[in-house]
């Protein structure tokens, strides 16, 4: 592979060329094929179930938070770079219309990067004493999703995040529930984790902003489309009604049915170009738009992935300005600033048929698989992988406008955990904290799996060995 290197302090290898070590058995799924198989199986295909799983098991004495209704993760994919955005260290690297500002006791934001969040600062908490156990796109990117290392022999069981809290909301959905509990938004399907050994409900629908909204129906092929689901319905061999295979199938397609038949699709997954202009013209603002119309839908989605690419700046990190916002750093903070900070507006701003504001009933995450090297830029002006020191963004459901945590003064090393571990924040951490506001026991394990071996959905085993991993509760008071 071109373009490949080893970090001296890491040790992790670059791969500034592209992402090509990923398990590629992931299937697309046009128009056609959906309408024969459903929009939920799209990951799911190829990792249908061997084994329905049973016999869930909990630990009583945990209590979650609850709270949250709707959870969004939106992946800073590549790794954003602690030091120029979230944690900024200033330097003789730093450009000068960075224009770093003191905005309270504790917090300096990079204004002339992100000058509508850092007006905003009082809607989010930031977290600077993350650290990652991977420091491989690959790698990094399976286990922000997946909450563990990743396993060859378990990579067609183990779901994802998204697809254990889909699993669980399942018992819970209406009938007036049309839209799938997880929702991928330009995500790879090559890299997106899916339902695993999980019920195909719980299976991501992946969807991307610069395509046409996906599975909208126009008004004027509703009574085709109606036809043709009728003859389909008289023209099911009797294998649908037996066997694992068929039966997953007519799973698909019965969860596809809903979100094909309602009228409120479109008006979820069509933006119009002034929304797009206030979210940034960019497919990280139309996602956020997209994913803001969601919520406001309340018809049954509870996971949000959302990917923002642009984040692996190797080389080139400073190239550009607040007056060229088309590469560099510049680029993906001002994408970043414009989304985050609008669906911020819009979720605050707006309430449910409950009266409830849509941001105390949201939770959002935002962050990478892992932060940038410290100090000086590298001899190609960027900053490569770097595991010891990465920063998040969180949001929504009762968290607190705070900082938690500190880096020395050139970002490189965690000097204040900010919470009552006396570690830094793991990515486990943030899937504990993730479960405890959606009221998801953290702690339970599935028993009888395809291989046998028990499905933590948390595991205890890290890479240094058995670890604890807990909420990170400081976010909420």
């Amino acid at each position: 592979m071109s373009n490949e290197s080893s970090h001296p302090e890491t040790g992790c290898l670059d791969r500034s060329s592209g992402w090509q070590d990923a398990p590629s058995n992931f299937p697309s799924l046009t128009r056609r094929d959906f309408l024969r198989f459903g929009s939920l199986g799209i990951t799911g295909c190829s990792l249908l179930p061997i084994l329905k799983p049973h016999n869930v098991q909990a630990n009583t004495d945990v209590q979650p938070r609850g709270g949250a209704e709707v959870c969004i993760f939106l992946f800073l994919a590549g790794g954003p770079s602690q030091l120029d955005t979230f944690d900024v260290k200033e330097g003789n690297w730093t450009p000068q219309d960075f224009d770093i500002q003191t905005i309270r006791q504790g917090l300096r934001m990079p204004v002339g990067l992100m000058p509508e969040l850092s007006r905003r600062t009082d809607k989010f908490a930031i977290v600077r004493s993350l650290q990652a156990w991977e420091a491989e796109h690959n790698r990094g990117m399976y286990y922000m999703q997946a909450g563990r290392i990743l396993s060859p022999a378990r990579l067609r069981e183990i779901p994802s995040f998204g697809s254990v809290v889909a699993y669980e909301s399942l018992q819970h959905r209406k009938e007036s529930d049309f839209l799938p509990p997880f929702v991928s938004i330009d995500m790879p399907t090559e890299f997106l984790i899916g339902n695993g050994m999980l019920s195909p409900e719980s299976a991501p629908m992946p969807m991307f902003s610069d395509a046409p909204p996906p599975f909208v129906l126009p008004d004027s092929q509703r009574a085709s489309f109606e036809r043709r689901a009728g003859l389909l319905k008289q023209l099911k061999p009797k294998e649908y009604s037996r066997g694992q295979l068929f039966g997953n199938l007519e799973q698909y397609h019965q969860s596809a049915y809903p979100l094909l038949n309602d009228p409120q699709s479109s008006k979820i997954f069509q933006l119009d170009p002034s929304e797009k202009s206030r979210y940034g013209n960019s497919g990280v603002g139309d996602a956020c738009a997209i994913a803001r119309n969601i919520i406001e839908a309340g018809a049954g989605t509870k996971f949000i992935f959302i990917n923002h690419p642009g984040w692996d700046l190797h080389a080139g990190c400073y190239a550009g300005s607040v007056n060229d916002k088309s590469k560099g750093q510049y680029k993906v903070c001002a994408q970043l600033d414009a989304a985050l900070s609008s669906l911020l507006d819009d979720l605050e701003s707006k309430t449910d048929h409950n009266g409830r504001r849509l941001i105390d009933k949201t939770l959002i995450a935002a962050m990478g698989e892992f932060g940038r090297t410290p100090g000086d830029p590298t001899v190609n002006k960027g900053r490569d992988h770097y595991r010891y020191a990465g920063v998040g963004l969180f949001a929504g459901a009762g968290v607190k406008s705070k900082v938690l945590g500190a880096t020395d003064e050139i970002g490189g090393k965690v000097v204040d955990t900010g919470w009552h571990r006396r570690r830094s924040i793991y990515p486990e951490d943030v899937l504990v904290t993730m479960y405890s506001a959606m009221g998801i026991d953290w702690t339970k394990k599935i028993t009888q799996t395809p291989t046998g071996r028990p499905f933590e959905y948390i595991e205890s085993i890290s890479p240094k060995g058995r670890m604890e991993f807990a909420e990170i509760s400081p976010l909420f008071v």
